[in-house]
């Protein structure tokens, strides 16, 4: 059961409320699709209709492994600033944290609070070019599916050392083992 607070209760009962997707990306790439821009978290969430659509986020208790698919506007806009392509073309960002909240806002567009409906990691982007329009796909997974580990474990020794660098604690963890044929070694 999800608990909310007695602000959220009293909003969710009232006549008039609002709310706006928040998406946050690897790179410092926030987008909402709302009207204006929001600031939730220290976090400046841009509304330039980057957002095109969303997937259908549902909350369940057990562990799920589906991943989510966003799908971003990539039209270069006149201001200078980068499109979410570019930020995200200039780095390696498989495995970053990224996240889908729900913000609940009042009629005059002060902000209620807000629910983390998906929190994951990112996997992969592909980018779609046709004479009108200019797309690209975003694929969020689940944060319990790691795309470079060994069958069967939670974390390798590159893992251990990319967090902690130096620490060897999974060095041994993973050996291969000669095969023992009929007789004798193969």
């Amino acid at each position: 059961m999800m608990s909310v607070s007695p602000e959220l209760t009293a909003a969710l009962d009232a006549e008039q409320m609002r709310f706006a997707w928040l998406i946050q990306l690897p790179a410092d790439i926030y987008l909402t699709d709302y009207a204006t821009d929001l600031v939730w978290n220290g976090n400046i969430y841009v509304s330039q209709g980057d957002i095109l659509s969303l997937p259908s986020v549902v909350r369940e208790r057990g562990i799920k492994l589906q991943s989510y698919s966003i799908k971003l506007s990539n039209v270069d806009l006149s201001d200078g600033d980068q499109t979410p392509l570019d930020k995200l073309s200039s780095g390696n960002f498989t495995g970053a944290p990224c996240g889908a909240t729900v913000l609940l806002l009042n009629a005059d567009d002060s902000i209620i609070d807000g629910i983390s409906l998906y929190k994951g990691t990112f996997h992969t982007w592909t980018e779609n070019e046709t004479n009108t329009s200019s797309t690209m796909n975003i694929t969020l997974t689940s944060p319990w599916s790691k795309p470079n580990l060994t069958a069967g474990r939670v974390t390798s020794n590159n893992n251990q050392e990319d967090l902690y660098d130096g620490d060897k604690f999974f060095q041994y963890a993973h050996r291969e083992r000669t095969d023992i044929g009929w007789g004798g070694k193969r």
